[in-house]
């Protein structure tokens, strides 16, 4: 009932007697055109660029890698041809100077372009069955049945190699190996799009030991609040009670930090680990204490949910990264397949929300992340509007 009340929605809902199906893919059309449009061949989308230093490394992060990945990730998930060729000059971009960068982050979401690039869409699922025993380590040989070109399947696993030697010893990752900087050896952030790229990789056939999930779901869970409010269960589990509850647990950026603002709880922090515990499942299996988790931490985001901002933080407060939060509620709740979310249509919202700020140049600009403001708040909207990580079952 649920899932068909979110269809008419999609269907009814209407701005200029236009159905928000439609006002979705015009919107998509005009960023995308718009980040077509930005693409540098000596600097890719441009630098990510913080305001402070990061890492080990005491200096600030003007990275090109993160950006190119992101938006060429976005623009192929947007339905834009590979063989398009400013994302051949994208690639070759990236292939020649920066193929396998520095930065949990950036390894990340370059193995999720290159993997996507590669066609992971038409991957079956290596995590399944007789399928599992193919998976292997081998930088030339795939697996039988992948159907990655071999140059890009060589660019995946070192890509996964090197992020596996980054997770840290309490099982999370941060920008560095080994990282100290700013109160925590790892962090919920860096965890979640290492997890989103190692998952992908394992999806498509290489080999990523259960160990590494397993000290992953063990970082989470001692991530998460001890207690919460009792409220009703936020989302609809098959065969539970109607009269269900659970206690609302959200997660900070780092549990335990020295520094105050990183033990805040959030919504975009909160969504990520969700997220993270969702594929932690899709590789391990279940469990008593991971499936209550998991509803927890779905109670905190249907208790504070909304999406006009980035919930825990004050609105257009500078580092809360409301749009990488909306990233990561469509990617709790694709990957739950679950359309509500604590009474709430998160997708209808999320993406009316979206498309009534969209500018004129179709730039969806995000005031709350680092710069490029206008490219990485494109990015992420398209991320978000064309779900970009629906559970996929391959070819």
């Amino acid at each position: 009932m649920r899932r068909r009340v979110v269809l008419l929605l999609l269907v009814s809902v209407a701005s200029g007697g236009q159905s928000l199906e439609t006002r979705i893919g015009t919107g998509v059309q005009r960023g995308v055109d718009l980040l077509l449009a930005r693409f540098d061949p000596k600097a890719g989308w441009g630098q990510a660029l913080g305001t402070g230093t990061y890492g080990n490394v005491g200096r600030a992060y003007p990275y090109y890698a993160g950006p190119t990945a992101l938006v060429c990730y976005a623009l192929l998930k947007a339905g834009v041809s590979p063989d398009h060729k400013t994302l051949r000059k994208a690639f070759s971009f990236l292939r020649v100077k920066h193929r396998t960068p520095g930065v949990a982050y950036e390894i990340s979401v370059e193995l999720l372009a290159v993997a996507e690039r590669a066609g992971a869409q038409r991957c079956p699922d290596f995590r399944r069955g007789a399928l599992r025993a193919r998976r292997t380590t081998h930088r030339f040989k795939k697996p039988k049945g992948c159907p990655f070109p071999t140059q890009y399947w060589t660019w995946m696993a070192d890509l996964a190699k090197k992020l596996m030697t980054f997770q840290a010893r309490n099982g999370g990752w941060r920008y560095y190996p080994n990282d100290f900087h700013s109160g925590g050896r790892a962090d919920v952030s860096s965890t979640q799009f290492a997890l989103l790229a190692l998952s992908t990789a394992s999806r498509c056939g290489y080999d990523v030991p259960d160990d590494v999930f397993q000290k992953a779901r063990f970082f989470l869970l001692q991530s998460q609040q001890k207690k919460g409010r009792e409220v009703p269960r936020a989302i609809h589990v098959p065969g539970g009670p109607e009269d269900a509850v659970d206690h609302a647990r959200g997660f900070p950026y780092i549990a335990g930090s020295d520094v105050m603002p990183y033990r805040r709880i959030s919504g975009g922090m909160t969504a990520a680990a969700v997220a993270s515990l969702l594929l932690v499942r899709e590789e391990l299996g279940s469990d008593e204490q991971l499936e209550q988790a998991i509803l927890d931490g779905f109670a905190w985001l249907g208790r504070y949910f909304t999406v006009r901002v980035n919930p825990g933080y004050q609105p257009f407060l500078q580092g809360s990264y409301h749009f990488a939060y909306l990233y990561a509620v469509e990617r709790a709740g694709d990957i739950a397949r679950r359309e509500v979310i604590g009474g709430r249509s998160w997708f209808v919202e999320g993406a009316n929300h979206l498309l009534s700020i969209q500018r004129e140049d179709g730039a969806f600009v995000d005031a709350t992340c680092m710069n490029p403001k206008d490219v990485l708040g494109t990015a992420f909207a398209l991320l978000f509007l064309t779900r970009a990580h629906r559970p996929v079952t391959g070819g």
